[in-house]
C-alpha cells in the first residue's frame, strides 16, 4: 500500500520535496497514492459539520436534478466554492496541487468539484474507472495521466464506514482481474488520489451514518470528463458571486478554462 506522510512538511518548495517526488513515483507506477496528514483533523471535523448542515437536503436516497446516482444508496453532488468546503485548503491543498502539477503540468485545471455521498447501507459499488480510455486501450495505457480524482473523506474510511478499493497498476494493464485490490483505511486529514484510468470501487457502508467524501477532478486543460456530466442540470463547478475575483493569482490558473464573470 502506497502512503506518503506529509506531517510537518513545509509548503514552500514542495515541488522539490522528497515526499512529493515519492508520491509522484508511486502514482505513476501504481495509479494511486494516499496522502496522509494534509489537513488538520479538527478542520475535517468542522467541514463534516458544515456539510451535514448545508447539504442536508441532498442526504437522501433519491436522485435530484443536482445529483447523480452512482451506485445503490450512493450519489454524486456538486459543492459550492464557498464556506470552509470551498476554501483553498480543500480545492487547492498545497500538497495536492504540487503533486497535480508534477503529474499533469502547471496549467492543470479543476474540471469538477463535488462530493460522493454513501448512505448507511450503501452496497459495494461496481468496479470502474472514472472516464473512457483515450484513442484505444493499447495506446492510452502508455500515455501520461490526463486526469485524476482527489478524494478527501469527511469521516474516516475503514471496514465499517467503507473505503475505496483500488486495483494497483490497473491504469497500465487495462484490467483488474487477477489482482487483489487495496482497501486502505483513510483517517481524518488524509486523502487519496487516483489516475482516471485506475480501476476502483466504493465499498459498502455498514455504519449507521452517511459517509461524505469531497472530490476534485484535476485534468490537463484540454480534457473534460465526457461521462459524468451529461445530465444538463448537474453542474461541474458552482461559483458564488465574486468567487473567481477573490482567487489568488497562482490558483486562478485552476479555473483558466472557465468562461464566466462569476
Amino acid at each position: 500500500m502506497i502512503r506518503i506522510d506529509f506531517s510537518g512538511v513545509p509548503t514552500e518548495g514542495l515541488s522539490r520535496s522528497k515526499e512529493v517526488e515519492a508520491a509522484f513515483d508511486a502514482f505513476t507506477r501504481e495509479g494511486y497514492v494516499i496522502l496522509d496528514n494534509i489537513v488538520p483533523q479538527d478542520t475535517i471535523r468542522s467541514l463534516h459539520e458544515e456539510f451535514l448542515i448545508r447539504y442536508r437536503d441532498q442526504i437522501r436516497d433519491m436522485e435530484t436534478p443536482q445529483s447523480l446516482e452512482v451506485g445503490a444508496r450512493r450519489f454524486m453532488i456538486p459543492l459550492h466554492f464557498s464556506g470552509g468546503l470551498g476554501a483553498e485548503q480543500v480545492y487547492a491543498n498545497p500538497y495536492v496541487i504540487a503533486l497535480v502539477r508534477m503529474i499533469l503540468d502547471d496549467e492543470a485545471i479543476i474540471d469538477a468539484f463535488g462530493a460522493i455521498i454513501s448512505l448507511s447501507g450503501a452496497e459495494e459499488q461496481h468496479i470502474h474507472h472514472d472516464g473512457p480510455i483515450l484513442f484505444n486501450s493499447a495506446i492510452s495505457r502508455l500515455l501520461p495521466a490526463y486526469a485524476m480524482t482527489f478524494a478527501l473523506p469527511l469521516v474516516e474510511m475503514n471496514e465499517t464506514s467503507g473505503t475505496t478499493a483500488l486495483w494497483p497498476g490497473s491504469h497500465r494493464r487495462g484490467e483488474h482481474e487477477g489482482v487483489e485490490p487495496e482497501r486502505p483505511t483513510i483517517p481524518l486529514g488524509s486523502g487519496v488520489m487516483w489516475d482516471f484510468r485506475t480501476y476502483h470501487s466504493g465499498m459498502a457502508n455498514r455504519s449507521g451514518q452517511v459517509r461524505p467524501m469531497v472530490y476534485a477532478t484535476y485534468a490537463r486543460r484540454w480534457y473534460q470528463d465526457p461521462v459524468n456530466f451529461r445530465k444538463e442540470t448537474l453542474p461541474r463547478l458552482v461559483f458564488e458571486p465574486g468567487f473567481l475575483g477573490s482567487v489568488s493569482e497562482d490558483h486562478r490558473k485552476l479555473f483558466a478554462h472557465v468562461r464566466t464573470t462569476a
